[in-house]
């Protein structure tokens, strides 16, 4: 389960949880109760938990192995997804291996309606570039938000903090392409709400998915 596997990862990395509260902001008895599963972490958690312990968010979403190869079949494609969470995330890309390993990451993305993909901006150091295919998208960049209707494509600079929404009464569903490709976190200080978290500010969030 996803809390063993937490802890796994932890333990072999001889991370306490005292530090693993320091490097992500969370406290400790939060990242307890994940490691003993009793709660169910979301999607900005789980970035802030990938970046400390050094592995991809799509290790802690359920995705299998997806393809390794330089072809992605739909029946490899790993889905990510998250109890509670809006969004559903498809790796088309293949995944890295010790032959080949993809310069771009190209995801389906799927934002059910009204809702947001995260509590926080989150900030990486790839373009994004964001093809909408149905519904509609809100696509805020630091201060300034751009409507995307189907058909429609933005840009999203590196390292800018931005965050995406789904104002429509049907699901968002497009593609996200990351040059280089985020396949594994880069370390940060990291926030998650403050009703779990150690501290209040409302930094956006540094990761990589």
């Amino acid at each position: 389960m996803l809390g063993e596997q937490i802890r796994s990862i932890r333990k072999k990395r001889s991370i306490t949880l005292k530090e693993l509260a320091e490097k992500t902001g969370l406290s400790i008895g939060y990242i307890s109760q994940i490691e003993r599963n009793l709660t169910d972490p979301s999607l900005s958690t789980l970035r802030k938990l990938s970046a400390a312990l050094d592995v991809p968010t799509y290790l802690f979403m359920g995705g299998g192995e997806g393809a390794t190869g330089l072809t992605t079949r739909s029946s490899d494609v790993v889905t990510l997804s998250q109890p509670h969470s809006s969004i559903r995330y498809h790796l088309l890309t293949p995944m890295p291996s010790g032959v080949f390993v993809p310069q771009s990451l190209v995801i389906r993305f799927e934002l059910e309606p009204h809702s947001r993909d995260g509590d926080l901006p989150v900030i990486h150091p790839s373009e994004e570039i964001i093809l909408l295919e149905q519904g509609q998208l809100d696509v805020q960049v630091q201060t300034e938000t751009v409507r995307l209707n189907a058909g429609d494509t933005t840009v999203v600079q590196a390292n800018l903090p931005h965050i995406v929404s789904n104002p429509g009464d049907t699901p968002a569903v497009g593609l996200a392409v990351f040059t280089p490709a985020v396949w594994f976190p880069r370390g940060g200080r990291t926030l998650d709400r403050p009703e779990s978290s150690t501290v209040s500010s409302k930094e956006p969030v540094s990761c990589k998915y």
